[in-house]
């Protein structure tokens, strides 16, 4: 309201003083032409009027021009004119020309005010409503900065404008973020992307996503800095990833868990296998006791069974790092192997529980395989479950044989394949998804935990390899797993423990 009566009054204002200058030009004329009885142009006067009025009113000020015209033609009838006809209808043209081309003039340059207003609030509005946070430095000082800046960083957008830019950022990445900007300034790439932390007022600081860009602020070279506000994202990243680690770290114990518990189950195999070597030990050094305290053999018959007490000692000595080996936690170790190596010191770890069980173990290996790319530790745990869930498979059958296979598969994108066939109680095929799901297990009470397959599982998809089932109840299973012959990223898989 204020605003539309100050623009009353302006225009009122305006409009007395065209009024008195065209009653000033008037006269004028009048005083010419009846006291100095002169032949000067009075006419000139009136264009101050004309050119006023279209500078001010643009095309509207051409009555002016029609008004001074009818001045002018008046003076011509009523017998103040001296010169012709032709000479005051050409002065009333140049009126109208005049006030015509000043007018127009004027609205163009008057429409080109209001684009360029207009497009400035626009631009204006795209920047105070920007989800970014928007402003301009140079010399270290901020120049400009939208309410969207001022939010992030706790400040009024004055508050800002004039601070030293580099108050706002954190100490620690001062350096990085002018290093930066000196190498932009000079000519680098643009926009420049980077990440830094800024310094909230008051206190507290916000992880921010920068791009960096030079630009002309009031006659000068100056940085356009976007800011996005990251700090919800890289808390998240960072939660996550400590969730990651500490998933693998689980993971991890409950491999190490799994493998001592298949080790409990083994005990029994592994006593036997031990009791052999100790049992020999026993007797070869009773019997060299005997010839030394009786005379009773000659020094090679000492000798030869001291040697055979060497010989099982290894044996022994053997069977106990096997174990330490298989109790140890590991971190994965991918390196070059050969499967068939790996399921063989596998059968021959449980040898001494498949003789015990009266299982018959078939070993049906392909001599020609390539080497893969792969941890043995967990490959050999991988089938160590799978074998010794096959032979608990069959202790309910009669006939309890046990096939260990090894094949490539050229077709496949997992060529080589292993797979362990046993002849045992077998199980629905509608159970099949269900015996990779953690704690599932169609054993008996007590015997197993239901985890062995899903982490078989887990650390033949960390080989980039697959683990498949076929079976029917009362007609045994197989077990097929299939391995890449190159790891597709060995580095990544080395990080899960």
């Amino acid at each position: 309201m204020e605003r539309h009566t100050k623009a009353l009054n302006e225009r009122g204002t305006k409009t007395l003083v065209i009024l008195l200058l065209i009653a000033a030009s008037a006269g004028l004329a009048a005083f010419f032409h009846l006291k100095l009885n002169t032949d000067i142009l009075y006419t000139h006067f009136f264009y101050i009027p004309i050119v006023l009025t279209s500078m001010w009113w643009g095309r509207r000020g051409i009555w002016v021009g029609f008004a001074l015209a009818a001045i002018v033609i008046f003076f011509h009838l009523a017998g103040f004119e001296t010169t012709g006809v032709a000479n005051d209808l050409a002065r009333t043209g140049f009126f109208l020309f005049i006030s015509f081309f000043v007018g127009l003039l004027r609205d163009r340059v008057t429409a080109s005010e209001k684009a360029c207003l207009a497009s400035e609030e626009k631009y204006r509005g795209l920047i105070e409503k920007s989800v970014a946070g928007i402003f301009v430095y140079n010399d270290d000082r901020i120049l400009f900065a939208n309410d969207r800046m001022g939010e992030m960083a706790g400040y009024d957008p004055g508050e800002l404008v004039g601070m030293p830019m580099s108050e706002l950022v954190l100490m620690q990445d001062r350096p990085k973020v002018k290093s930066l900007s000196t190498k932009l300034g000079n000519g680098g790439e643009q926009p420049l992307r980077y990440e830094c932390r800024l310094v909230r007022k008051g206190g507290g600081t916000i992880w921010v996503d920068v791009a960096s860009s030079l630009t002309e602020f009031e006659g000068a070279q100056a940085f356009l800095m976007n800011i996005y506000n990251i700090t919800e994202g890289k808390e998240a990243a960072e939660k996550h990833r400590e969730l990651t680690e500490l998933a693998r770290e689980q993971e991890a114990q409950l491999v190490h868990s799994t493998r001592l518990a298949e080790l409990g189950e083994m005990a029994a195999g592994i006593s036997h296998e031990l009791n052999q070597p100790l049992t020999g030990i026993r007797n070869f050094a009773k019997n060299a006791l005997y010839m030394i305290e009786n005379n009773a053999g000659a020094i090679g018959d000492i000798k030869n069974n001291l040697r055979l007490i060497s010989d099982q000692v290894d044996r022994a000595s053997k069977i106990i790092n096997k174990v330490r080996e298989f109790t140890r936690r590991s971190e994965l170790h991918f390196t070059s192997l050969d499967v068939n190596k790996v399921l063989k010191e596998a059968v021959d770890f449980l040898s001494p529980q498949m003789r015990l069980g009266g299982v018959r173990v078939a070993l049906e290996l392909d001599p020609n395989l390539p080497a893969i790319t792969g941890d043995r530790i967990r490959l050999e745990q991988v089938f160590l479950n799978l074998l010794t869930n096959a032979k608990q498979a069959m202790e309910e059958v009669v006939d309890r044989r046990l096939t260990v296979r090894s094949y490539y598969d050229s077709g496949s994108p997992c060529p080589v394949v292993v797979e362990i066939e046993d002849t045992g109680k077998g199980f629905d095929p509608r159970d099949r998804e269900k015996l990779f799901a953690p704690f599932y297990t169609t054993k008996k009470s007590g015997h197993g935990t239901g985890l062995g397959l899903s982490i078989s599982l887990s650390i033949i998809k960390d080989h980039g390899g697959y683990i498949k089932a076929a079976g029917k109840p009362g007609r045994g299973a197989t077990f097929s797993v299939g391995l890449s012959i190159q790891q597709a990223n060995p580095g990544e898989g080395a990080q899960r423990s």
